[in-house]
């Protein structure tokens, strides 16, 4: 994994070869800031720890649907993770070609359903057995035949926070290993469905390696169990969740991550599938925000920034750690203050307690590791405009997605648009 994308440089918060207060004079705060020359090397870096395998990265568009973030890692050769109709039908239009798209979710429709298979997607990822019933009536209506894997729930304690952990017994995710057993053993009853793979996703921000290398070796011995009874397995989704290091710590690099879940798999013949999400995006975005004000109530000391949940909604949902760092560096002078935002509910805190320098009104803070569930989960709560997404590549910076206007939302909800 990368180090610190954004670092000081001369005293200044970088990132590759832009300065952030530089960006922040020409586009209005609050803004996404993202790094893509980082993250193509990046997704490079998680290709060479998997060399040693037949295998295929299929990123998590979840994380971040940024087109100009996930072009480039279809021309690198990576493929798509997709869990909605329009996820998948942006990830066509991105140029991630249909061999490498995989449909994930626990709800799809059937004109998901449709589109994937019209697309002629590389696999479904199953999550019932209802969901296969109507998989093998809409491809039996379509003349074709679908690639399905299902999706196991292992109760693997992914070690990581309850709303994230996908893998365990009380999860919506997957279906139950001995109901699984039996489906995948009436394989031949659902003639227009291909039970080409296997597959188990177990969390997210996942800090250690033991239940990733657990969760492979249970994926492999399902691969000799299922081949054993006729199942011809040909794909093994491992999922992602590899986690990344949001407040500063050493966390399992890629080398240690493939060298986990490589072994159990890799005499199998079996194409490995992983849908890495945070560990490829999270470190290469920042949100920018300016302080508005500075107060004091009961002796606490908040300050109040032009951004709120509605933009950047991970510590309000996951109570979730973000350094947040000042532009310039130096400041030796700290002392403990919360950053709050303006939407009118307790918890839009983005921080509690941290020690930074003496703030006051117009300075610029930087929320760093939100290059993922970001502005993907932002929303126009308190009717606030969504923020700007600016890209830097080198010495260059560009926005890519416009700020909304309050026009714009007035205009949407008078039905005027």
């Amino acid at each position: 994994m990368p180090g610190d994308v954004f670092h000081y440089r001369d005293g200044q918060l970088a990132v590759e070869n832009v300065v952030v207060s530089e960006v922040a004079d020409s586009v209005p705060t609050p803004f996404y800031l993202y790094a893509v020359g980082a993250l193509v090397e990046c997704y490079r870096e998680l290709e060479r720890a998997f060399a040693s395998s037949r295998h295929l990265h299929c990123v998590a568009m979840k994380a971040n649907s940024q087109p100009a973030l996930l072009r480039p890692l279809a021309a690198e050769g990576a493929g798509a993770e997709v869990v909605s109709g329009a996820e998948l039908a942006l990830a066509l239009e991105l140029g991630f070609p249909p061999s490498r798209i995989v449909f994930s979710g626990v709800g799809k429709t059937e004109s998901e359903l449709v589109s994937g298979l019209r697309a002629d997607i590389r696999m479904f990822l199953v999550e019932s057995e209802t969901e296969l019933q109507v998989l093998d009536a809409l491809a039996a209506a379509e003349g074709r035949k679908a690639p399905v894997a299902l999706r196991l729930n292992p109760d693997i304690d992914p070690e990581t926070h309850p709303h994230i952990a996908t893998g365990v017994a009380a999860a919506k995710f997957g279906v139950d290993p001995d109901e699984a057993r039996v489906l995948y053993r009436r394989h031949r009853d659902f003639a227009h469905l291909d039970f080409c793979g296997v597959h188990s996703h177990i969390g997210s921000q996942i800090t250690s390696i033991r239940p990733l290398a657990k969760n492979a070796a249970m994926l492999g011995a399902w691969v000799k169990e299922l081949r054993d009874a006729g199942v011809p397995i040909r794909f093994v989704d491992i999922g992602g969740g590899l986690g990344i290091p949001y407040q500063g710590d050493d966390m399992p690099g890629f080398d240690q991550y493939a060298e986990s879940v490589i072994p159990p798999l890799l005499a199998l013949d079996v194409e490995i599938l992983t849908e890495p999400g945070r560990a490829l995006l999270g470190p290469m975005g920042a949100f920018v925000v300016r302080v508005l004000y500075v107060k004091s109530v009961h002796g606490r000391r908040f300050v109040v920034v032009d951004a709120g949940m509605n933009d950047f909604l991970r510590p309000a949902l996951y109570d979730a750690y973000h350094r947040i760092v000042s532009l310039a560096e130096g400041v030796a002078s700290r002392s403990p203050v919360d950053i709050v935002g303006a939407v009118c509910e307790s918890s839009d805190v983005f921080a509690r307690a941290r020690e930074l320098p003496e703030l006051e009104r117009g300075e610029l803070l930087a929320i760093l590791d939100t290059g993922a569930y970001g502005f993907a989960m932002s929303s126009n709560y308190n009717l606030r405009p969504r923020p700007a997404e600016v890209i830097v590549n080198g010495a260059e910076h560009r926005v890519v997605r416009e700020a909304e206007s309050e026009a714009e939302l007035v205009a949407r909800e008078l039905g005027r648009r």
